[in-house]
């Protein structure tokens, strides 16, 4: 009701070994109405396979546009791929500067008729400061919708009627 989505980013960001294979199933057994997943680092294991997110009943998944080898959302085997733009990562792992990072964000924000970017509050300190000046200006290029709003978009122009 105030405009937001839940999503899973992973149950403890394992990407590769034992605890990589049952991320899905132990988001499962935390909360089992959440619709949407958003795997660390974009990284697409093999769990997240067309058979592993329907059995985990997953309505969409948010990757990197690399990861999902597309620039808009999509309906496949019953899920929505949504490409993620861009992140907050590279204010942390590249050390850039909030204000470089800012004008770029909001250039391809401009640039796209839908832009997905994310924000992780681990990396809070780098960007909660300029937070309201940052949403003020996302706002200022149009509608904010939520993934779940986006995926539900999606898998309407995907159905076919008879």
């Amino acid at each position: 009701a105030g405009g937001h989505a839940l999503a899973f980013h992973s149950y403890d960001h394992a990407t590769d070994g034992p605890a990589a294979a049952n991320q899905l199933a132990r988001c499962r057994r935390v909360d089992y109405r959440i619709k949407g997943y958003r795997p660390p680092r974009s990284v697409i294991t093999p769990e997240l396979s067309d058979e592993g997110l329907a059995w985990h009943n997953v309505e969409w998944l948010a990757s990197s546009t690399r990861s999902l080898g597309a620039d808009r959302p999509g309906l496949r085997s019953g899920v929505v791929r949504i490409p993620v733009l861009l992140d907050d990562w590279e204010l942390y792992s590249r050390g850039t500067a909030y204000a470089d990072w800012q004008a770029r964000t909001l250039d391809t924000l401009a640039a796209h008729p839908l832009a997905v970017f994310s924000l992780h509050d681990c990396y809070g300190p780098f960007w909660l400061p300029g937070y309201e000046r940052l949403l003020d200006r996302v706002l200022a290029l149009g509608p904010a919708r939520t993934l779940d709003e986006v995926a539900a978009d999606a898998a309407l122009a995907a159905a076919e009627w008879p």
